[in-house]
C-alpha cells in the first residue's frame, strides 16, 4: 500500500496550472523532495504575492498535511471550497487529510472523497486510489461506528473497482477475500446499522500500517 499512497502524494502536479513563479517552482520541488518546513515557508511567500491563488493555496495544504499541520490544513482546505467548491485539489486533500490524521474522521473523508469522484476522469490514477480509499474508509467505519446497508453497498462498489485496477496479486486478494466475507455475511436491509467485531484490535492501525 506503500506505493498508492506515495502515488497520491507525489502524483499532485495534476492540479497545478502553469506559473512562472519561482517561489511556487521551487517549493514544489521542496515538496519532492520531503522538505514540508521549507516548501511551507515559501508557499507562504509565494501567496503574500498572490493571496487569491488557489493552486498556491492547495499546495500549502500539502505542505501542512506532510508535518501533520492537519487542523491548519483543514482550515486552508475550507478557504479554498468557498472559493471554488470544486477544486479539484482541495477535494482530495481535503480527503486525505481527514483520513490519515492521528484521530481520522473517515465520514469527513469520504464526503470530500465522494465530491472528488464526481469530477475525476476514469482514466486518472486518482481515479483508481480514490475507489480504494472510499472503500477502506467504510471498511473502517464497519469496525468501529457501523455502517447502513447503502454504505454497505458503496463499500462493495468501490472496492470492486479498486480490485479491476490494481496489479497488486497481494492487495487484490486481500480486499477480493474481505469483499467475499462481507458479501456472504451482510444482513439485510431491515437491519439499520451493521457493526462487525475483529481479531485487530484498532482498524486505524490498520490502515496505518498498510500505509507504511
Amino acid at each position: 500500500m506503500k506505493k498508492l499512497f506515495l502515488l497520491l502524494v507525489l502524483s499532485s502536479n495534476l492540479f497545478l496550472a502553469q506559473s512562472s513563479s519561482n517561489d511556487f517552482e521551487q517549493a514544489n520541488q521542496l515538496l519532492s523532495e520531503n522538505k514540508f518546513s521549507d516548501a511551507e515557508s515559501l508557499f507562504r511567500k509565494a501567496l503574500k504575492e498572490k493571496p487569491d491563488n488557489l493552486d498556491f493555496k492547495s499546495q500549502l495544504v500539502l505542505a501542512l498535511i506532510n508535518q501533520n499541520k492537519n487542523d491548519e490544513a483543514e482550515k486552508n482546505i475550507i478557504e479554498i471550497l468557498k472559493k471554488d467548491s470544486s477544486f479539484p485539489a482541495a477535494l482530495w486533500y481535503g480527503g486525505l487529510n481527514n483520513f490519515q490524521k492521528n484521530v481520522p474522521d473517515f465520514r469527513q473523508a469520504i464526503s470530500y472523497f465522494e465530491r472528488f469522484y464526481q469530477i475525476i476522469d476514469e482514466s486518472s490514477n486518482q481515479y483508481f486510489a480514490v475507489n480504494f480509499y472510499i472503500g477502506r474508509s467504510y471498511q473502517n467505519l464497519l469496525y468501529t461506528d457501523g455502517l447502513s446497508y447503502d454504505e454497505v453497498s458503496r463499500m462493495l462498489e468501490t472496492y470492486k473497482k479498486y480490485v479491476n485496477l490494481e496489479t497488486d496479486t497481494e492487495a487484490t486478494n486481500r480486499i477480493s477475500n474481505f469483499i467475499k466475507k462481507i458479501e456472504e455475511n451482510r444482513p439485510g436491509k431491515n437491519v439499520k446499522k451493521w457493526m462487525i467485531a475483529t481479531t485487530i484490535p484498532n482498524a486505524i492501525n490498520e490502515i496505518k500500517k498498510e500505509c507504511e
